[in-house]
């Protein structure tokens, strides 16, 4: 497996969608066993691409010297974004980009498919046939079990690792690689999965 080269700051929130995954499994349905890593990381991507609701923040170490960036991201199904970032706050509804700055407010197309590779954790080439993927047992995440798998792909130059929770979805998500030859880590933890209270406004 190939994993992809450090994204653009909007697009660090969440993964690609896999190829091939038109059918979103209910989160809230009955959790099968999976005793095949590979085919659990999978199943929990899918399983998180039917939530209605979630909230992510993002910590960012390593994008450069000594520095630390952070993001908050809101998505409400079945189309709206929020993103609390460095620059400001952005807001996508449909396919419009809202960008806020100074009191002012910019509307700018967004790229058709971008949206729906946001919906699933697991990157675009992540066929995960020559990647290793390993279940690295059970850890507790904000006091909620959890079971830890570690994905890397050919070279073990990047590594990606899932803490998946009892209930089969995604809570938190690690990467780590080499950017320009300089070492990073992102950090995504999820929350609030399928809160009704979560809102995106127009701005």
């Amino acid at each position: 497996m190939r994993l992809h080269p450090l994204p653009l700051l909007l697009l660090l929130l969440t993964g690609a969608a896999l190829p091939g995954c038109e059918r979103t499994p209910d989160p809230a349905a009955p959790l099968a066993v999976n005793t095949d890593p590979a085919q659990a990381v999978i199943e929990a991507s899918r399983r998180f691409a039917g939530l209605r609701a979630f909230h992510a923040e993002m910590t960012l170490h390593g994008a450069q010297a000594n520095q630390v960036l952070r993001t908050r991201m809101t998505f409400v199904a079945p189309d709206r974004y929020q993103l609390e970032t460095p620059a400001g706050v952005q807001t996508i509804i449909g396919d419009t980009l809202f960008l806020q700055a100074a009191d002012r407010v910019q509307q700018m197309p967004v790229p058709e498919g971008l949206l729906d590779q946001w919906r699933s954790p697991v990157p675009a080439d992540a066929q995960l046939r020559d990647a290793t993927v390993e279940d690295r047992g059970s850890a507790t995440l904000d006091g909620q079990a959890a079971r830890v798998y570690r994905i890397s792909g050919q070279g073990g130059s990047e590594t990606l690792q899932y803490w998946i929770g009892g209930d089969g979805l995604l809570r938190q998500i690690q990467r780590e690689g080499l950017n320009q030859g300089r070492p990073y880590r992102i950090t995504l933890r999820y929350s609030r999965l399928n809160d009704p209270g979560l809102q995106v406004p127009l701005p």
